[in-house]
Parts: C-alpha cells; structure tokens; sequence
C-alpha cells in the first residue's frame, strides 16, 4: 500500500531521488531494495522518501512514469526523411543504425532488464513503458517503411509486420544476451555495426521490390 505523499519536495530533489533508485533497484530488484538503500544512495533522509513518494512502491511507480516521460521517439522527424532518400538502401540502413543504437544504449537496457523483472508484480507500468516505448517507436518504423513501399523503393504489403521484421533481426541476439546474462558489457561498436549491416541486408532482400 502507497503510503499518501505529505507536502512536494522541489522537483530538483525529486530527480535526484529517482536517478539514485534506478541505481539501487537495477542491482538488487524491487525485493530485495528497501527504503534505507533508496534513502542512502540518494543521500537523503527516509522521512524526505517519505514526503515525496510515499514508499518504496511509490518511488518505483514514479521512476518508471518519469522515465515514460522522458521516452523521445527519434524516428516520427524521418518520415519526411524516407520522402528524400535516393535508394532503399540508404533508408533502411538509417533506420537500422537508429533503431539499434537508440535499444542499445545503456540506460535504455537497464531500464528493460528493471521492467521486465517486475513486469509480474506492476503490469500496469510494464504495459505503459512498452506502450510508450517499443510500441510508439515501431509505429513510427512503420510509418517510415510504409512511405518507402509507397516510393515504390520497397515491397511492403504490411509496414507494421515489417516494422517487427527489422527489429528483431537487429535486436534478438545483443539484446537478449543483456536481458538473459545481465551483462555491464555493451556491445562492441564493430558488433554492433556488423548486426545493423547484416540486418539492414536481410531486410533489403526480404522486400526488395520485384525488377
């Protein structure tokens, strides 16, 4: 039960509380956090805790809903990008390199790995961070490879499939391998540059439109 937050606390405080607690929930899961380690890693008191969010389960709440908050869909300005592009190649190699390294990144998958291992005990914010995330970002993927198939640069009977298409060949195998083992080690550039040109090519060949 979230205890009823007392008076706010400034909103630079707030951060700083949340940016901490992603910390300590990331190493030892939302079970195995408790208020003192939230209190100790943000070097605050547990009262302040307390005032701003409640409780533990009140702070987890808030870190996912503001990290939701700070989700940037990089791919709605390349729409109009895939209506200039000369070659299919050129396109799909820029959404792949996009794709790949905006999933890839750090932060991205600490927050994966975070969500996913609750995704049980807080559904409601499993389903708001993938609808607000992953979802809103192959929909743009989608609209992209859909304005592609309508330069006729692409076959394309169904952009949203597509859309699937492309990012589980980019993203199965790095970043299943961070979810699974919990490695700290990204990638290396030259892998991930190898995966991206291995996906962008299967993707090519998969809906290269018939000469």
């Amino acid at each position: 039960m979230v205890r009823n937050p007392g008076p706010q606390i400034s909103d630079e405080k707030r951060a700083h509380i949340l940016e901490a607690a992603l910390d300590v929930f990331v190493a030892n899961g939302y079970v195995g956090t408790s208020t003192d380690q939230l209190a100790a890693a943000a070097a605050m008191s547990k009262q302040t805790i307390y005032r701003a969010f409640g409780d533990k389960e009140g702070v987890f709440a808030a870190l996912i809903r503001a990290e939701c908050d700070r989700i940037h869909d990089p791919f709605g300005p390349l729409v109009e990008r895939m209506r200039e592009v000369e070659t299919a190649e050129e396109a799909v190699r820029m959404l792949a390199e996009l794709f790949a390294r905006s999933i890839m990144a750090p932060r991205v998958q600490r927050l994966r790995r975070l969500v996913i291992a609750e995704g049980a005990r807080f559904p409601e914010l499993g389903r708001l961070y993938w609808e607000r995330g992953f979802v809103r970002m192959l929909n743009s993927v989608a609209s992209c490879i859909a304005e592609l198939d309508r330069r006729e640069l692409l076959s394309v009977p169904a952009p949203d499939l597509a859309a699937q298409h492309l990012a589980g060949m980019l993203l199965w195998i790095p970043s299943n391998r961070m979810m699974f083992t919990g490695a700290k080690r990204q990638p290396s550039t030259a892998e991930l540059t190898k995966v991206i040109g291995a996906g962008t090519a299967a993707f090519l060949r998969a809906y290269a439109r018939a000469s």
